[in-house]
């Protein structure tokens, strides 16, 4: 879209725009989700442009901003894309208000710790390959999405976690200390605390043990710095055993493509954690194993359908529908009592929906999981979805408007036929 010409109100005559540059490597990701960038920020009144010829992005105030602080915001995610190994998927959730997330500059440039604190390179690049090779237990730790490359630390995950990351990679450049212990302490004090509240001595199931790490290391950007993205999620209560029965076919997957993976299941811990490696065939694969771990861990889709869905042979589309962070229950302030019975009428007609719509459609407590092979099918069955949760419609009444229009589509095609 274009910068808008109507020209910024007075609150923004010091700062109007922000811009950012990308790598080529980011282009097609860029594009693929450009519209749904555009359409987050124009709904709080922020212009902007996406140069593919220079690489750059560029936000801009209007007089339809709503105010600094979504300036501000905006500013954030063009930094993110443009700086960071985030994945767009994951911009757009930051800017939908559904996730959080830090960026920590450690390098020598303007702000980061090393310029402030004075620490010179040599010194720099040791703590930082230490800081790389304890990335994943640090993800694994906090349930926060990391990505490390040669100047920045980028995070998001949930607030507490995301302060815990902070102080553990500024203690590593400014103090020297290394992350594996820092890492050990707040384990073993969580470990502590679990045991405490629950009444156990050991916290470990010994048939369960995790996963090792890739011991060849964490790949390397082009000047031979460690470059690493770890996910990690934790899963729901009541997914233990599906997830285990399912983790040796899954590991088994993954590391096809050199991707380390973990699963911890010992007392206060139950999580899963990816993590790029020097093997890592393909570094964009990161993007969707990433969606692929939160749904095996947070949703009911059995580990067969992720597989295919990881492979490419399938779309997908997680709708949150409950009270976490970005769900439709907490987005729009829905009481309780409504989103109960909400969901059970929902239940009641989700196998027509699902069949009307051609996806498969899995449900658990605060999430809608839709698979198919149309991404118009996906876009289709989420907004049947928004109808019943947010807009209060009955599933009834879209299942018969839903067949109505089918039967319409296949009337005018046979008259089109007979025209012909």
């Amino acid at each position: 879209m274009e910068i808008d010409k109507s020209g910024p109100s007075s609150s923004f005559s010091n700062e109007t725009s922000f811009s950012g540059f990308f790598h080529e490597k980011q282009e097609n990701k860029l594009k693929d989700i450009w519209p749904m960038i555009e359409s987050c920020l124009e709904e709080i009144g922020i212009a902007c442009a996406l140069n593919l010829a220079e690489r750059s992005m560029r936000v801009s105030t209007t007089t339809r901003t709503k105010g600094r602080n979504y300036f501000v915001k905006a500013t954030r995610i063009v930094e993110l894309l443009t700086t960071t190994h985030v994945p767009p998927h994951l911009a757009v959730e930051i800017l939908r208000g559904g996730r959080r997330h830090i960026l920590i500059k450690i390098g020598n440039q303007e702000g980061g710790l090393c310029s402030k604190y004075g620490i010179n390179k040599e010194q720099f690049v040791k703590q930082r390959e230490s800081l790389a090779c304890s990335l994943e237990a640090l993800a694994a730790l906090t349930c926060c999405n990391l990505f490390l490359n040669e100047n920045t630390l980028a995070a998001v995950g949930e607030a507490i976690p995301l302060s815990l990351v902070r102080e553990i990679v500024t203690d590593c450049i400014v103090k020297d200390v290394n992350p594996a212990d820092s890492v050990r302490k707040a384990k073993k004090y969580l470990s502590e605390k679990h045991a405490e509240h629950h009444g156990m001595d050991n916290l470990e199931q010994p048939n369960v043990d995790y996963v090792g790490m890739d011991k060849s290391g964490p790949s390397l950007d082009v000047s031979g710095m460690p470059e690493i993205t770890s996910f990690s999620t934790s899963f729901l209560i009541g997914r233990e055993k599906e997830v285990q029965e399912a983790w040796p076919s899954v590991q088994s997957f993954i590391e096809e493509y050199g991707i380390s993976c973990t699963l911890r299941m010992g007392g206060a811990e139950r999580s899963l954690t990816i993590s790029t490696t020097r093997r890592t065939k393909d570094p964009d694969i990161m993007d969707k194993a990433g969606e692929f771990l939160e749904m095996l861990a947070t949703t009911s889709i059995p580990a067969s359908k992720a597989i295919e869905i990881l492979n490419g042979r399938l779309q997908h589309d997680i709708i949150k529908t409950g009270f976490q962070d970005g769900g439709l229950g907490s987005k729009f302030e829905m009481e309780w009592g409504r989103f109960e019975n909400n969901k059970e009428r929902f239940k009641r007609y989700l196998k027509a929906l699902s069949r009307l719509s051609k996806c498969d459609v899995y449900i658990n407590e605060s999430s809608v999981v839709a698979v198919g092979t149309s991404a118009v099918g996906l876009r289709r069955f989420r907004s049947i979805v928004e109808c019943c949760f947010v807009k209060n419609e009955d599933p009834e009444t879209i299942v018969r408007r839903l067949k109505l229009n089918r039967k319409t589509h296949r009337l005018m095609k046979k008259l089109e036929a007979l025209c012909v």
